[in-house]
């Protein structure tokens, strides 16, 4: 009996603290999946950093073998692999591909304030927002290559390109030196936002354009497995190998972010979104972004703080586990019996990029509860999406409905409470895999089995609706009303 063909993809995401892969076949069923933990180095105060070859690469490996360990099909019914990984890390490669020193990573990083000054200082703000649409930050790549060229003359003498943690995995499968374009963003200022092409007008200062990788769309691929990586990994030699992207991207394609309207909302420790935009739209306050294919857009943000914030509240106020804080939250009314509250724990993001803002319970009394106080950061959070959502709108891009995943989408009484003050529906896709769901997506368009990210409705599907409920609706604009004056009334306190 001849076995009939099953064809299947590989999506693997490295995270921060660990990595995920699975196996997905044609129809978006899940074969197998697989998850291994993983540390990163504090050198220094503010220096996060990880290394390519134990870390990424060993992950990978270690995660082939062992879904390939699990697979019920000969492994040639795999047709195509897709990666993503931790957003901007910056790593410079000799000519043989060999990692100069440890990645250094995202937004987390924050060793290269001064250079940030001095570019913006040198090239000038604005030059820099009219050319790449956004503001430098440590999120920013070109501060890090920077500091990197100024503070280790020696790595930057032999350094033949830089990559980033995705563009090292698709290199050391294909040989192939790649950047996404969603990814390139955080180039700035030498990535043309609207031409998509790497522009050296305002490079000298930062690196010699050939150091840079190739500019390739998230969806296409970027070469094939070679026999020395399949060795290693055990995949089949000549699998397409897509070039991927970071991980929030791929994580919006998992959840079912499919056309103009739709926005993922993710829910961890902190919260980020990725809202798709019928056109490329630049604005201060958020991050735009070409997505995952041509003609497709997004605006993106996120607050500091919404998971760790509670995690801080039931550790400080302990006694209580996080089910029984969420029962007597329940119990206080809409409008935390008269408690607003500033979620600013960390500073905060989107819109506001204030790192000095702070944290606020304002209204208290002697008749206020417990239940008041958690229910007020709860709905907090919903304020302060409210506020992401309100200045989107002000750009011109609509939120019509949230995708909402992660870890505190598991709580339906806050998931109600954000819908009730949003006025946005929320759907909670059945499928909670993340980012490596997408990935396989992303390998299978790559593949040729499918067009394009519209399609991806035909693998996600919607466990529940949370829909708006009107009656609290006064109540809440009123609360709304209070936060924005909050902030505004207390800022100059903070500083």
């Amino acid at each position: 009996v001849g076995v009939t063909m099953n064809e299947c993809f590989l999506g693997l995401d490295i995270g921060t603290g660990s990595s995920k892969a699975a196996i997905v076949d044609i129809e978006g069923n899940v074969l197998c999946q697989a998850s291994v933990p993983h540390k990163m180095s504090m050198p220094q105060p503010g220096w996060y950093e990880q290394d390519a070859d134990r870390i990424w690469w060993e992950d990978f490996i270690l995660l082939c073998r062992k879904l390939l360990g699990n697979l019920q099909y000969p492994k040639e019914s795999i047709k195509g692999v897709a990666l993503s990984t931790i957003g901007p890390c910056v790593l410079p490669v000799d000519k043989k591909g060999k990692p100069l020193r440890p990645g250094i990573l995202y937004g987390i990083d924050t060793r290269a304030e001064k250079e940030i000054r001095e570019l913006e200082k040198t090239l000038g703000r604005e030059v820099i927002f009219a050319k790449t649409g956004q503001d430098l930050s440590s999120q920013s790549c070109c501060p890090k290559i920077l500091w990197i060229r100024k503070n280790e003359p020696e790595v930057w003498e032999k350094t033949t390109k830089i990559l980033t943690a995705s563009g090292y995995l698709v290199y050391k499968l294909t040989g192939r030196y790649t950047l996404d374009i969603y990814t390139a963003i955080g180039y700035a200022p030498i990535f043309d936002l609207a031409k998509r092409t790497w522009d050296p007008s305002l490079a000298g200062l930062i690196t010699e354009m050939d150091k840079l990788p190739e500019l390739l769309w998230s969806s296409q691929v970027a070469g094939e497995v070679t026999p020395k990586a399949a060795a290693l990994t055990g995949l089949p030699p000549g699998v397409p190998v897509v070039t991927g992207t970071t991980d929030a991207a791929s994580e919006a394609l998992g959840a079912g972010v499919e056309k103009t309207g739709d926005m993922m909302m993710m829910y961890g420790s902190s919260n980020f979104f990725i809202l798709k935009t019928g056109t490329l739209r630049p604005v201060r306050s958020f991050w735009a972004s070409n997505f995952l294919e041509p003609g497709a857009f997004v605006l993106t943000g996120g607050m500091s703080t919404v998971g760790s914030m509670f995690k801080w509240f039931g550790e400080t106020f302990p006694g209580r586990s996080v089910t029984e804080w969420e029962n007597l939250a329940s119990k206080s009314a809409p409008g935390a019996g008269g408690i607003t509250s500033l979620p600013y724990f960390a500073g905060e993001r989107t819109p506001l990029h204030d790192p000095a803002a702070k944290g606020v319970f304002f209204g208290m009394s002697l008749s206020s509860t417990a239940g008041d106080l958690y229910r007020s950061l709860q709905e907090a959070v919903g304020y302060g999406i409210r506020h992401n959502i309100e200045e989107m709108e002000k750009a011109g891009a609509r939120a019509d409905r949230i995708l909402a995943i992660g870890g505190a989408s598991e709580s339906r009484h806050l998931m109600q409470i954000i819908s009730d003050i949003t006025g946005c529906p929320q759907h909670l896709p059945r499928q909670k895999l993340g980012a490596c769901y997408g990935d396989a997506f992303l390998a299978a368009i790559g593949s040729n089995y499918f067009n394009s990210i519209d399609e991806i409705s035909r693998w996600v599907h919607m466990a529940e609706e949370i829909s708006p409920s009107e009656t609290s609706k006064a109540i809440y604009d009123k609360g709304y009303a209070t936060y924005r004056d909050l902030y505004n009334s207390t800022r100059h306190l903070l500083g």
